[in-house]
């Protein structure tokens, strides 16, 4: 995959790379930032240098590799002036050593003085042998990290480098990618609603309530209906919001995705569990994205136990679930905001406005799910955002990766 240009703008991301045997794990990290168009500058510890070539991160992020405080005369004055550009600080993987300076101040390396310098958000990947990971010194260097604001992508159980297994090796890459994505988004989130809130003051937090994936209905004991939603879209949502900082609440169906950390989240199964999740949340409110892929029907009589196979043909009767977004239509209070999602095969903009229209939405946000590059479980889209009593053409956002997707249809949810 050929590296794409930086564009102007591009979010500038230091990875600070340290002594653990996961070191070069972080090239693919920095090769996947940099081909996404990203400004990817990495520093590298003198014990992480041993293990990894700088002429690696320098080749796959186009930048100078940073490796010794004192070996670059105009290190001094530009550690300073890239603490200024970075607009997220990722350390990964992350030494217990790396974490102890951290928590304590200790400035003694190159990597140690630009976290000193860097006053932005910042991300860890910790990676070590699972009983230094355990070490009561090491969870209190992490609570009060913590307790700053640092954000933690914990460690996988399994086998580390020494054979021992547990708890201590690094998340996978594509992990690591993921959070920088909604870090990232978060960050232009709460960018993009400064202005509308009070001069110097970030914007209000908000309670958000998401439903995202499908829903299940039992055809017997060990069969049911559902679709092909992945949940992908909806938890993108929540992860960006809760990193920006607001109260949210997730109502999930039945997804093979981690949770995203934040949220607290409301596991269903049903259509009618969902609704009934729906209402009790709402209230406790003040925007919900129904980002969910709910059932319309499902089966009027299931079998208590398996329905054994026949030659013969055999009906299924349906009967229609309940209507969320027209129930919910209802119950809303005063300044209470509803977005609704619009998955279509065709007249894609017809149909959204006739849901944004039935269901008394704000905003309904369509796409084209019979497309396979950005339909169902795919990891981008591209949608169109109608907005009620707007006789405006919709605003739409070209394909890009859900999670950055993500961040941008909150600044359309969120504005004052």
């Amino acid at each position: 995959m050929p590296v794409r240009p930086k564009p102007a703008g591009a979010p500038c991301v230091v990875v600070g790379v340290t002594g653990s045997i996961a070191a070069y794990k972080a090239a693919e990290v920095v090769s996947t930032l940099a081909k996404a168009g990203m400004d990817v500058h990495v520093i590298l510890t003198a014990s992480a240098v041993k293990l990894v070539q700088p002429q690696t991160f320098f080749t796959l992020s186009r930048n100078a590799v940073v490796k010794d405080l004192w070996e670059a005369p105009e290190w001094e004055p530009e550690h300073i002036a890239l603490a200024d550009r970075a607009n997220l600080l990722v350390i990964a993987p992350a030494t217990a050593n790396i974490l102890a300076k951290m928590a304590h101040g200790i400035a003694d390396d190159a990597l140690s003085s630009f976290v000193v310098s860097h006053t932005g958000p910042v991300l860890v990947a910790p990676a070590m042998n699972p009983r230094m990971w355990r070490q009561p010194v090491v969870q209190e260097n992490c609570r009060i990290l913590r307790e700053r604001g640092v954000r933690f992508i914990d460690p996988e159980d399994g086998v580390v480098a020494c054979g021992d297994v547990g708890k201590g090796r690094l998340a996978d890459p594509k992990v690591i990618v993921e959070a920088i994505r909604t870090e990232l988004a978060a960050v232009r989130l709460a960018r993009e609603l400064r202005p509308a809130a009070a001069a110097g003051k970030p914007a209000r937090p908000r309670r958000i309530l998401v439903t995202a994936g499908p829903t299940r209905e039992a055809v017997d004991a060990v069969r049911y209906l559902s679709n092909r939603s992945s949940g992908k879209m909806g938890y993108a949502v929540a992860a960006v919001a809760a990193a920006a900082g607001h109260e949210v609440t997730l109502i999930s169906g039945p997804v093979a995705l981690p949770p995203p950390a934040g949220c607290r989240i409301v596991r269903v199964e049903t259509a009618a569990d969902m609704a009934a999740a729906v209402k009790h949340e709402l209230l406790k409110t003040d925007l919900l994205v129904m980002a969910a892929a709910v059932a319309d029907y499902r089966p009027a009589r299931p079998a208590a136990g398996k329905l054994k196979k026949s030659a013969a043909a055999r009906t299924l009767d349906l009967e229609p679930t309940e209507d969320i977004l027209a129930a919910v239509a209802k119950l809303r209070k005063k300044g209470q905001k509803i977005a609704g999602f619009a998955a279509e095969t065709s007249q894609v903009a017809e149909h959204a406005r006739a849901k944004l229209a039935a269901k008394k939405l704000d905003w309904i946000v369509a796409n084209d799910v019979s497309r396979q590059d950005i339909g169902f479980d795919s990891n981008e889209n591209e949608v169109a955002v109608f907005t009620a009593g707007s006789a405006a053409a919709p605003r739409r956002l070209p394909k890009m990766p859900k999670t950055e997707l993500a961040g941008r249809l909150l600044e359309i949810f969120l504005a004052e």
